[in-house]
């Protein structure tokens, strides 16, 4: 994941697989002594041990900026777990600290990589949570009632963050404006990335051309051309 908070995302998911006995990791490309310590607590919830976490030292808003500095500590990384797949956030212009993220895992492992929806786009004050921007190629796990009750004890063990008011307010909007609406923590969402042309939006159109004319976007590229 790119900040301690993420992992919200497939917190259900990941709960499944430790209650089953198998070995998690997580990783987190930014993290503050706050943010850390919210993480190791949230990690004990999912049944992930505090020694199969990692932390890397990226600024906040910044880690496009030290992909070159990031890559060879991404790699060190997969070396020494050798893990059977991977799973981060989309690449999909969200949020450029989640597109570097997903970029290191790609330059860093070259098995399965999995990904799942944050938000997108960057170029919207209020962007589409939890949904990627195509649904093809998407496999959607259903969660119980007990899941998603825990869905939300879970994004509670973040109360440096707003995430877990945001998660209920944008649940609160869609039952509002879109009663048939499918609610966010009843489900969560994954797909194999196919999509790995880092030099070209992963969205449908007109919106990737839309992206392609941001500023953002040509941050990216004038970084990422110098990594791939």
């Amino acid at each position: 994941m790119t900040h301690p908070d993420d992992e919200i995302s497939i917190c259900a998911w990941i709960h499944r697989l430790t209650l089953q006995g198998n070995d998690v990791f997580i990783s987190w490309t930014h993290c503050t002594p706050v943010r850390m310590a919210e993480a190791k607590r949230a990690a004990h919830v999912l049944r992930v041990p505090e020694e199969r976490l990692a932390y890397f030292d990226a600024r906040d808003n910044c880690v496009c900026d030290q992909l070159v500095s990031l890559l060879p500590q991404f790699q060190d990384l997969i070396m020494r777990l050798k893990p059977g797949r991977v799973c981060c956030g989309a690449f999909e212009q969200g949020h450029l600290d989640h597109d570097a993220t997903n970029l290191l895992v790609n330059k860093s492992f070259a098995g399965p990589i999995f990904e799942v929806p944050l938000y997108y786009t960057y170029l919207t004050r209020r962007p589409i949570v939890n949904r990627f921007a195509s649904d093809q190629g998407q496999e959607i796990l259903p969660l119980s009632k007990a899941e998603q009750a825990f869905k939300v004890r879970f994004a509670r063990q973040y109360p440096s963050q707003a995430i877990w008011r945001n998660l209920l307010l944008d649940e609160a909007r869609r039952v509002l404006t879109r009663p048939s609406a499918e609610r966010l923590k009843k489900s969560e969402r994954m797909r194999l990335q196919t999509h790995k042309d880092f030099l070209s939006p992963n969205l449908p159109q007109p919106l990737a051309e839309r992206v392609r004319r941001s500023e953002k976007w040509r941050r990216w590229e004038a970084v990422v051309k110098d990594i791939l």
